[in-house]
């Protein structure tokens, strides 16, 4: 008997690495451009210029070394969890599991490619509400989070806990998963659209071997729940919302970036 939890009470993305620190008297008058420049949104001037006051991310402070302590053990708890795993499935789930977590070092490292080039200093991202800007480091952010997730994904499998809907839910969550497929693609393509151009292709890569783990991953879930619908569905559209999340801060330090060098 499987340990079931509600999808929307397990594994949801760690925020410890997004904590801000709360700064006192955050701008929220509209920006407005240099003679002869644009801004192309009214950001709050907090927003778009990096030396305005606003919140600062936990990976903003790190230094080098604790980003690397940080980094090197998820990556030996990783190990961990998925030799635990591993060892305690047989047959066809072993490979299916191997086959995935290859799938996903290849989108891991892809995505450390990608982005050490452009994102190892700090940039600052908002969301479109005054008050919410806050200075961070998108490389930091996205290689943490990515081993979180996976990391939290084998230890949960391992204890037989899985993302579960009610049946009743069903239909509803279905649909959800359907339009967060399609917000993926809006958000990857709007990543893709505002990056300089020779970053663009190692980007899409990185966009593409997610998309083959996470086929992968769901041919995993599949076989290790005898096809349970329910759990299916739901892992999936865990996947996908993290991966959003992750192309939405992405995405952001993007604009920042442009936004920076036009004023």
């Amino acid at each position: 008997m499987k340990n079931i939890r509600p999808a929307n009470k397990i594994r949801r993305i760690s925020g410890l690495f997004l904590v801000l620190l709360v700064i006192t008297g955050t701008l929220t008058e509209t920006a407005f451009a240099a003679s002869g420049k644009m801004v192309t949104q009214n950001w709050s001037a907090a927003a778009v210029f990096y030396s305005s006051q606003s919140d600062e991310t936990e990976t903003f402070r790190m230094s080098e070394d604790e980003f690397l302590k940080y980094k090197v053990g998820l990556e030996e708890r990783l190990i961990v969890a998925y030799s635990t795993y591993y060892n305690r499935l047989v047959d066809k789930e072993k490979e299916a599991l191997q086959e995935s977590q290859e799938a996903w070092i290849d989108c891991y490292y892809s995505y450390i490619t990608s982005l050490e080039q452009l994102w190892l200093a700090p940039v600052k991202i908002y969301f479109g509400v005054p008050g919410q800007e806050r200075r961070t480091n998108v490389y930091r952010d996205i290689i943490l989070l990515l081993l979180v997730n996976r990391v939290t994904d084998l230890e949960e499998w391992n204890e037989q806990r899985f993302a579960r809907i009610e049946g009743f839910f069903f239909a509803d969550i279905s649909n959800e998963l359907v339009s967060a497929k399609k917000q993926l693609q809006i958000d990857m393509g709007l990543c893709l659209y505002v990056i300089q151009e020779e970053y663009r292709a190692k980007i899409s890569d990185s966009h593409q071997k997610f998309n083959t783990f996470l086929d992968s991953n769901q041919r995993f879930v599949s076989l290790i729940t005898t096809g349970d619908e329910t759990i299916i569905t739901a892992e999936e559209l865990l996947q996908v919302q993290r991966m959003s999340s992750i192309t939405q801060i992405h995405y952001q330090g993007c604009r920042f970036f442009r936004r920076e060098r036009e004023e």
